[in-house]
């Protein structure tokens, strides 16, 4: 199985496996998770933080020029749409989460070589380039510095709700998931 694949299917127990709901300000939460407030502080803290690149406001820096706010440019949608229809179709936010939790690195020792062949097919069909290039491996997700003071994090707040002890796997997917949280609340979805 990959691990792409594995990522959404162990993302998917833990939101089951977890009692989900809305709070106040209508992050999501689970048992005492509020994954929008943990996707802050994945996004902003630290030297190598999502912040650093894609900026305080989501629309990029010189670092990257992929703006968060606009989903439809990002690579993780024109995979979705290169394979719609495919055997190997994939949501663009199992995708996304996956890049998070695995870095473009690894994210594309893993996935990309298999798809490589049916991308190609499609983007000859769409336009003339015939080119499907992988993630900008800069793009280190949570493998940066900040990776063991987020997963403490996580930890402390998993006791604190008396939750289970999550595996490292299971914390990765957490940490990716609500970074994802918070992007697509704070950068995607029309402000209120």
């Amino acid at each position: 199985m990959s691990r792409i694949l594995r990522v959404s299917i162990i993302s998917g127990l833990i939101f089951s496996f977890l009692s989900t709901s809305a709070n106040a300000n209508g992050a999501d939460t689970q048992q005492g998770l509020d994954l929008f407030a943990l996707g802050k502080v994945v996004y902003t803290t630290g030297a190598e933080s999502c912040q650093t690149c894609h900026g305080a406001d989501g629309l990029g820096t010189s670092r990257s020029n992929v703006s968060l706010r606009d989903p439809q440019s990002w690579k993780a949608f024109q995979l979705e749409s290169a394979l719609r229809g495919s055997p190997r179709a994939i949501k663009s936010e199992t995708v996304v989460k996956a890049v998070i939790a695995l870095g473009a690195k690894g994210w594309n020792e893993k996935n990309f070589g298999e798809l490589r062949s049916h991308l190609e097919t499609s983007v000859q069909e769409q336009d003339s380039s015939g080119k499907s290039l992988p993630f900008d491996e800069d793009m280190i997700g949570l493998d940066g510095p900040n990776k063991k003071a987020l997963t403490m994090r996580v930890i402390r707040m998993m006791r604190k709700a008396g939750m289970p002890r999550a595996t490292p796997s299971e914390i990765n997917d957490i940490l990716a998931a609500a970074a994802f949280t918070y992007i697509n609340e704070a950068f995607v979805e029309p402000a209120e």
